[in-house]
């Protein structure tokens, strides 16, 4: 147990082939079983109160061993969407819109993880995994029932996107952090920071508003049907 929730870095743990495939089933599996059950009020329930409990444990830990501001902060994409989801009033446009950096922040974590530098299993590889599987689902959950194609358009999820990262930038300046994976994205090799702004911060308003235009779709079949 203490290894769980030791501070002292070793290095990511390495992801083997079959525990990779593994990862990316669950990550369809859990797609499915949105579509499947994202009317049920029980299975709601029950994916937020994991997600509660990933983000209560984490921050106990970053709390009681207290991790520095450089990590400790909530202000990774995904972290901010797992409150914003969390939280938030339903059918708010900051919800929606955080909601889709859920959808398209998990899978593409999930796809390319990136592991704080501890021997596995501990406390962050564990928030990390359950995290942004609860966070998939919820985020699911939340546009299946709520998404409203009149909420958000296109143009604003592209400068919201910008304005978040901006900020990401200032507070990296300030605590020597990595949030929003601006300093050292996993995709470049670089430590020119405008650089790395407008390349990740293009690569995420171009996903969110991919996931924007596929439940914009669906919101007009559904229309359609009734």
């Amino acid at each position: 147990m203490h290894h769980f929730f030791t501070t002292e870095a070793t290095a990511p743990p390495a992801i083997s082939v079959l525990w990779y495939s593994i990862m990316v089933l669950f990550v369809v599996t859990a797609i499915l079983v949105s579509l499947r059950f994202y009317r049920s009020d029980q299975f709601k329930k029950w994916f937020q109160c994991l997600q509660a409990f990933q983000l209560i444990s984490l921050y106990l830990w970053y709390f009681f061993y207290q991790i520095p501001w450089s990590n400790s902060l909530p202000f990774y994409h995904c972290r901010l969407a797992m409150f914003a989801v969390l939280l938030l009033p339903d059918r708010w446009k900051s919800k929606q819109y955080f909601a889709l950096m859920g959808v398209s922040g998990a899978i593409f974590a999930l796809g390319y993880p990136v592991f704080d530098p501890y021997t596995f299993p501990h406390i962050t590889s564990f928030s990390f995994l359950l995290g942004h599987y609860c966070l998939l689902i919820n985020s699911l959950v939340y546009l299946l029932r709520w998404y409203d194609r009149n909420l958000l358009k296109n143009s604003q999820i592209v400068l919201y996107t910008f304005v978040l990262d901006l900020f990401l930038v200032g507070v990296n300046q300030l605590t020597g952090g990595n949030y929003g994976l601006m300093a050292r994205p996993p995709i470049m090799n670089g430590d020119k920071v405008w650089l790395n702004y407008l390349v990740v911060s293009s690569i995420l308003a171009l996903a969110l508003v991919l996931f924007n235009q596929i439940f914009q779709k669906r919101s007009e079949r559904v229309k359609v049907i009734k």
